[in-house]
């Protein structure tokens, strides 16, 4: 994505209006723009818990900066698209907010904020999200299945597992189904059994 001159102009035209400058209606046609960007290239997902937001309202995504744009060391950064995402309110407002524990120090990052060994999380730009935590979403009917599994003992796929509470959005429904209250979700042979019932499933369909 560029910025065009009228985007450019849009963003300049805020700064010297001052104020709460993201917020600026100047800026409604950019903002669209990077939505819409980051919506299409990230597969219609939460940028941290990859929670699908296909044909969804658009505000059911935020704009995410990273780096968060009310804290004054990372100001400079409110418009730079590698500090930028989309998220679910979720894990924008409710989990990750204006903290910065995710981050090494601040002395590295804003050394070098595109350094993605400053970022304790998958870093949604300059991370591999699969290289690092493996995602299932499987929805037939009335049955559901997500889980994540954190591969290879990644520390930064622990820390975003942990960070932004992925364990609350798993739910196994076939499990239930079947009546099995203790679910397990890290057994031997996870994917192998979920795949058999899935096909089975599907071959009654």
């Amino acid at each position: 994505m560029i910025f065009s001159n009228d985007d450019r102009e849009n963003i300049q035209r805020a700064i010297d209006e001052g104020g709460k400058v993201w917020d600026n209606k100047a800026l409604l046609p950019l903002k669209d723009k990077i939505k819409t960007y980051y919506r299409t290239n990230g597969e219609e997902q939460c940028c941290y818990c990859k929670k699908n937001s296909h044909g969804e309202f658009k505000m059911v995504l935020d704009i995410e900066h990273i780096l968060p744009k009310g804290n004054l060391n990372f100001k400079h950064l409110t418009f730079r698209l590698d500090n930028l995402n989309v998220a679910c309110k979720r894990c924008n407002m409710n989990i990750k907010g204006q903290k910065i524990d995710f981050i090494t120090s601040i002395q590295d990052v804003t050394g070098d904020y595109r350094n993605s060994n400053y970022y304790k999380i998958i870093h949604p730009n300059f991370d591999n999200y699969f290289d690092h935590i493996k995602y299932y979403s499987t929805i037939i009917n009335d049955e559901k299945l997500i889980y994540y599994k954190v591969l290879n003992k990644s520390p930064k796929g622990q820390f975003t597992y942990k960070y932004f509470k992925l364990k609350e959005l798993e739910i196994d429904s076939f499990n239930k189904s079947q009546g099995i209250k203790n679910l397990n979700f890290f057994p031997k042979k996870f994917t192998n059994r979920i795949q058999s019932r899935i096909d089975k499933l599907l071959s009654k369909l």
